[in-house]
């Protein structure tokens, strides 16, 4: 305790009691001798616990005596106030310390806050819920964010300019870019294009840029298609760099263009599957199946422990996905459906027979599909052996008497079965050190082809030694394809065997622009993953018209960038 002071101080002074750790301060008036109850607040920051106890209690003439003089008073409270600065200067100092930790929280929170609307594609509209807002009430009492849309979206939109700069100052590097377009639909029938460029930088990295999401109005035509992808291009200054765009809308290959249009190979696969069921005993079977699902849905006692998952579209993972529940199911369903007579969606063993068949076409597919990757985007060099795979698959199930596979094969062939013959699948396949025996060994239109994009390449070969041998430029790339056929390691990733070899300057440039391509529109996980696709699809639709494309742009690279 500090020694109690003697000294006679002016009415209008105060004293007060300083108990450390304490809840509350007291104020001692010395006018009316009335005590003044002030409620700390660490949260806020306005009161800190101070690292002293003092006590000042004011006494009577009779205890402290006569004052010699005015002058002597003032002295003794001139060096009172003095001595109580000292005492309240850590008392300042932890004062500014809360109030400092007080606004960084304050500026997690609002980072936080942004980042789960951004990573989950949330409507805006959440934050102004009340149900939302009592939820952080509960975690965060002292909250002074304005948890609204209008901030929310004025923070985003901050937030997607800044995020933009960052992308444009990367892409304004890359030499060889290949766009894929995706074209999908909201839950208000508004069509949406969005376009994502993909390079491989100089650490052979794949890279892959959301660049904008077009609001498509009127028919989606081709060249309706056509014109939003020339004035993104326009708009970001790459006209010049684009290669290849990988779009899943049909009828792209015969517009027009600076660049190749390539369709994406999961869009590719749905047209085959529809197309192979697309016949009217299939779908009234799948209609049947989707009202299977639809009364164990609505009727939860009936479901119990069966999981049936519904197949809204007639793309093949999902009817997949749907066939393959209801017969690992069927015990439970056909018992259920005998106990309440439900007659109407009974499957009979024919039915069941064609639905077991294209299980195991589509798990065809599915099994060449996850060998693609798992996510991101993978490049189109390894699509002329997986295809070649998927054919021979079918066309054995096709042999043991399934229909449907061999329904799949036929229109399998019909849009892949030249393949071959389309230059960036066979050279991005060659020079993947995986695949390369796949097509360099005996094609030669592929090597000639490989030549001349080397001869094409900025400075040539020049090498006094290679010129020696062969006597033309001619020879030089000879050897370096001969060498790269017979020295080059056949288990390596392409991007890794291609960061590490520094043998072939001429070639490593052609590799670099043609591994660039990717193989879908999508990235991989919407094509192998039920689940995942299925939820982008659900949240996007959820989307603000408004808010779409700053939303999917910041999404998809505000964790890369």
């Amino acid at each position: 305790e500090v020694e109690e002071s003697a000294c006679h101080v002016e009415d209008t002074a105060e004293y007060f009691v300083l108990l450390e750790g304490e809840e509350k301060t007291y104020s001692i008036c010395n006018m009316d001798k009335r005590k003044v109850h002030f409620e700390k607040d660490f949260e806020k920051g306005r009161v800190g616990a101070l690292p002293f106890k003092a006590v000042y209690k004011q006494r009577s003439s009779t205890q402290i005596g006569k004052v010699s003089s005015t002058q002597e008073s003032r002295h003794r409270g001139s060096q009172r106030r003095e001595y109580l600065c000292q005492l309240t200067k850590p008392y300042s100092r932890q004062r500014s310390l809360l109030t400092h930790s007080g606004d960084q929280r304050r500026l997690d929170l609002k980072t936080h806050l942004l980042n789960l609307v951004v990573k989950d594609l949330q409507p805006l509209s959440l934050v102004e819920d009340k149900g939302f807002q009592n939820f952080v009430a509960v975690l965060h009492p002292c909250i002074d964010i304005p948890l609204s849309a209008s901030w929310i979206r004025a923070k985003l939109l901050h937030m997607y300019e800044q995020t933009k700069l960052k992308v444009q100052k990367e892409v304004s590097f890359a030499k060889d870019l290949v766009l894929s377009a995706e074209m999908w639909v909201s839950s208000k029938d508004m069509s949406y294009l969005t376009v994502t460029c993909h390079y491989i930088n100089e650490s052979w990295k794949l890279k892959s840029y959301m660049l904008e999401t077009a609001h498509l109005l009127g028919e989606h035509t081709p060249e309706n298609i056509h014109q939003q992808l020339w004035r993104i291009s326009q708009a970001w200054n790459i006209v010049e760099k684009i290669q290849v765009v990988v779009v899943n809308v049909d009828g792209m290959k015969k517009q027009k263009a600076r660049w190749t249009y390539m369709p994406c190979f999961g869009h590719t696969l749905n047209k085959v599957f529809f197309e192979a069921m697309d016949n009217p005993v299939w779908r009234d079977l799948l209609k049947k199946c989707r009202r299977i699902v639809a009364v164990f849905h609505q009727n939860g006692e009936a479901l119990g422990n069966v999981q049936l998952t519904q197949a809204p579209g007639f793309d093949w993972l999902p009817v997949l996905t749907m066939l393959e529940s209801i017969l690992d199911n069927w015990s439970s369903i056909a018992t259920e459906f005998m106990e309440k007579r439900v007659d109407d969606l009974w499957l009979n063993e024919k039915e069941r027979l064609m639905m077991t068949n294209a299980v195991m076409a589509l798990k065809a597919i599915r099994n060449v599909v996850e060998k693609m990757g798992k996510r991101g985007y993978s490049s189109v060099s390894n699509i002329i052996p997986l295809c070649e795979e998927l054919q021979m698959s079918l066309e054995r199930l096709d042999r043991t008497g399934n229909k449907v596979a061999q329904e799949l094969a036929k229109r399998c062939n019909h849009h892949m079965g030249s393949i071959k013959l389309n230059s960036w699948f066979a050279v991005s396949t060659a020079l993947d050190p995986r695949f390369k025996s796949s097509v360099l060994q005996n094609f030669d239109k592929i090597k000639a082809h490989i030549k001349e994009e080397m001869h094409r390449q900025e400075g040539g070969a020049t090498g006094g030694g290679c010129n020696t041998v062969h006597g033309s430029q001619m020879g030089y790339e000879d050897l370096a394809l001969q060498r790269y056929y017979t020295e080059s390691d056949g288990t390596m990733n392409p991007l890794d065997f291609w960061a590490n070899n520094n043998s072939f300057r001429e070639l490593t440039a052609v590799a670099r622009k043609h591994l660039t391509v990717v193989s879908t529109a999508v990235p991989l996980e919407c094509v192998t993953q039920q689940d995942q696709s299925q939820l982008v699809y659900n949240r996007r639709r959820c989307v603000e018209l408004e808010n779409v494309n700053v939303m999917l742009f910041l999404n998809s690279n505000q964790a890369q960038i």
